[in-house]
């Protein structure tokens, strides 16, 4: 005949013996990790929008510096060329040799001696295609200052620059 303590202990027993979890207990840790996902996916999206356009910035930053420094060059040179070191000092038309306080606009399409004046400013801030694989679209310089630059970086975020600000979009 059982007695009560030798049922219990029989149900101790199977109990110990048991190996793994039980479904439920499995689908009840899932449907956990399911809520805990959809609450941070959307918290890390964001966070990710928020690094690359960062990124756009800094880069369209060192856009700006490189340029400034072109545009300083040539100011000071008089003659309104850049004499680029990294190819054997060629001369890059940068800004109007007549009027040196003019505003100029150069896009990809202007060049001089077929080095155009955004790839220049491009390989110094190295946001070409070797660097971060950015555009410079295009460069305002003024009194031999940048005054405006836009630049598109790999992912497709758009960054102006005017007279000291950053923006991004169109």
């Amino acid at each position: 005949m059982k007695t009560p303590m030798n049922v219990f202990n029989t149900a101790m027993k199977k109990k110990k013996n048991r190996k793994g979890f039980s479904l439920v207990e499995l689908i009840v840790v899932l449907v956990i990790m399911a809520i805990l996902a959809a609450a941070l996916v959307p918290t890390l999206i964001g966070y990710i929008k928020q690094t690359r356009q960062s990124n756009a910035k800094n880069e369209a930053a060192s856009a700006v510096s490189a340029a400034q420094t072109m545009a300083s060059s040539a100011y000071a040179n008089g003659d309104g060329k850049y004499y680029d070191q990294s190819s054997g000092g060629t001369p890059i038309q940068v800004l109007d040799a007549s009027a040196i306080d003019n505003s100029v606009t150069r896009a990809d399409s202007d060049a001089t001696n077929g080095k155009p004046v955004l790839d220049v400013v491009e390989s110094l801030a190295e946001v070409g295609s070797a660097g971060a694989g950015g555009d410079v679209t295009s460069v305002t310089i003024n009194g031999g200052v940048v005054t405006a630059l836009r630049y598109v970086d790999k992912s497709g975020t758009i960054v102006n620059y005017a007279s000291g600000t950053y923006t991004i979009g169109d």
